[in-house]
């Protein structure tokens, strides 16, 4: 008789092992002294992967880029002052694939830096609303941005970016003349216009938002809209299939005929409190 081969199990004992070799996860680099002066930590992120976050009240020194890049991540979270023009030079040397700046000094000559990142794929911006005309040329073009959020005019050139897919445009970012950069752009997938504290988003968006052909996710949140005005529009967005209403002021009628116009899109309504359409209306009327 002849013996069974070990073959085929020792095939399937090397397969596993190579498989499960490949999904244990390396472990996180240790953070030198100098970052954990200012409050340096590394997390896994999904889905930019190990992320470096540094706080710090005065711009980075040599030293300290000095340790930043010995991490090798490409990943990374400013917040604070830690992050300056001088440190964009630094930064675009890493070629990162994600950058989140919380707060900080960047004028568009720093911000223009992001224009050498060729491998940036995701930008978010917060609690820096100053304009970056400077940066246009390297933001609206970028080869590789795939994801932009902004509560202000920071960078807002990125939102042309020609392969961009997700936008999440926050506060006074959140605007019918930010919004109207959207125009037939040919990759948005989801857009979240988010305008708490402001009135600057109106119908008017409405008429940009239908020119965007994949766009399949929207979420319209703190404004005020009507069917007439805007809203019978979203009938032509054709891929449009998940629809967030939240905290926004819209008579029961015309929520009625906007279910109706979208019968196969999942529409979620919040209505916006009269408190806060209170506040809404002041705003507005002041822009008068």
């Amino acid at each position: 008789m002849t013996k069974p081969s070990l073959l085929p199990v020792l095939l399937s004992l090397t397969l596993f092992t190579a498989a499960h070799a490949e999904t244990k996860k390396a472990p996180q680099p240790e953070v030198p002294q100098v970052l954990k002066e200012i409050k340096g930590t590394i997390t896994d992120k999904k889905p930019e992967g190990p992320t470096l976050s540094v706080d710090s009240k005065t711009a980075l020194s040599a030293e300290q880029w000095q340790a930043i890049a010995a991490l090798h991540l490409r990943s990374f979270v400013f917040v604070g002052a830690a992050l300056d023009d001088a440190g964009m030079e630094r930064l675009a040397e890493m070629n990162p694939v994600a950058v989140t700046i919380n707060g900080s000094s960047v004028t568009g000559v720093g911000a223009a830096k992001f224009g050498e990142m060729k491998a940036l794929k995701i930008l978010n911006t917060l609690h820096v609303t100053r304009p970056t005309p400077e940066a246009k040329a390297a933001l609206s073009t970028h080869p590789t941005l795939e994801v932009y959020s902004t509560d202000g005019a920071f960078c807002m050139e990125a939102v042309t970016a020609p392969h961009l897919q997700h936008v999440d445009m926050k506060h006074s970012g959140a605007s019918d003349v930010f919004v109207a950069l959207l125009k037939s752009h040919p990759s948005l997938e989801s857009v979240r216009l988010w305008n708490k504290g402001y009135a600057t988003l109106s119908d008017a968006s409405i008429a940009t938002l239908a020119t965007l052909p994949k766009l399949s996710k929207l979420s319209l949140e703190f404004a005020v809209f009507t069917y007439a005005g805007g809203l019978n529009r979203l009938k032509e967005i054709p891929s449009l299939t998940t629809l967030d209403l939240k905290d926004v002021a819209l008579s029961d009628e015309d929520l009625a005929k906007l279910k109706a116009d979208l019968p196969k899109v999942k529409i979620t309504f919040t209505p916006m409190t009269p408190e806060y359409r209170a506040q809404w209306d002041g705003w507005a009327a002041k822009k008068k």
